[in-house]
């Protein structure tokens, strides 16, 4: 095809322009596993409407949290076995920093528009004496689950293992209670306790403690989840050859 004539030159693309374009490639990828996809997304669905019977708001809490396995699922998905290719942009052109970059643009995209229809779905169904405060932890579940999702990814190599990791730390985020020293340090914390003001009960930590909570955690895990996966996805590159290194015109003759 003309596009790939060897005499055509590409037209260089600045930093952000291979971000969004590496995004878009990342979400046709993902697209591939609706199905996966469609199972996460009714997961936390589920997990509120077979918890909204109990007392003391713990629907909230079952959904926010189960919303969290559906968001950090589909950032594993998208990471896991990509190393190959994220090494083969490398070697094209791209920077490790713009691959994460755009997976976080996209899973933190779909991750908000998400919460927000949960938090309608929630609003609607049962109500809410803080609106505000639901809105807010399920976008920071969101916020915090992505890097969470993708620093899994590159910890552990293969699917199984880091899904069962992801179903152990959530779970045990469900089961304690969000006033626990042990709850309120682990990384969804802060929106657990969110979660719990939004269904009116007592709430020990303000919204902004909470906020910074997670905000830490979002920025430890993003650089942590950047720094391993810039080291998996080096490429070494020949060293170019100097004038010394090139045989002397007569040699060979």
């Amino acid at each position: 095809p003309d596009r790939w004539a060897p005499d055509r030159e590409r037209v260089p693309m600045s930093g952000f322009a291979r971000t969004v374009t590496a995004a878009e490639m990342f979400g046709r990828d993902l697209a591939r596993r609706w199905l996966a996809l469609v199972l996460l997304v009714a997961l936390p669905v589920v997990f509120f409407l077979a918890s909204r019977a109990t007392e003391g708001g713990h629907a909230f809490t079952a959904g926010g949290l189960g919303l969290s396995w559906a968001i950090a699922g589909a950032s594993l998905f998208a990471a896991l076995g990509a190393r190959a290719v994220d090494q083969r942009l490398v070697f094209d052109g791209y920077q490790p920093v713009e691959l994460l970059s755009a997976r976080l643009l996209l899973l933190d995209s779909l991750g908000v528009l998400l919460s927000g229809l949960f938090a309608a779905l929630l609003f609607v169904d049962s109500g809410s004496p803080d609106p505000g405060a639901l809105v807010l932890a399920l976008v920071l579940v969101a916020l915090v689950a992505v890097p969470l999702g993708l620093v899994l990814a590159v910890l552990v190599p293969h699917e199984l293992e880091a899904t069962l990791l992801l179903i152990g730390l959530i779970g045990i985020e469900m089961i304690l209670p969000s006033g626990s020293p042990t709850a309120g340090a682990l990384p969804l914390g802060g929106p657990q306790q969110l979660l719990d003001r939004a269904a009116g009960k007592a709430h020990p930590v303000a919204v902004l403690t909470a906020l910074g909570h997670s905000a830490l955690w979002i920025v430890a895990l993003t650089v942590i989840g950047a720094w391993i996966w810039s080291w998996r996805t080096r490429v070494r590159r020949p060293e170019p050859l100097g004038p010394d290194s090139l045989p002397h015109p007569a040699v060979g003759r």
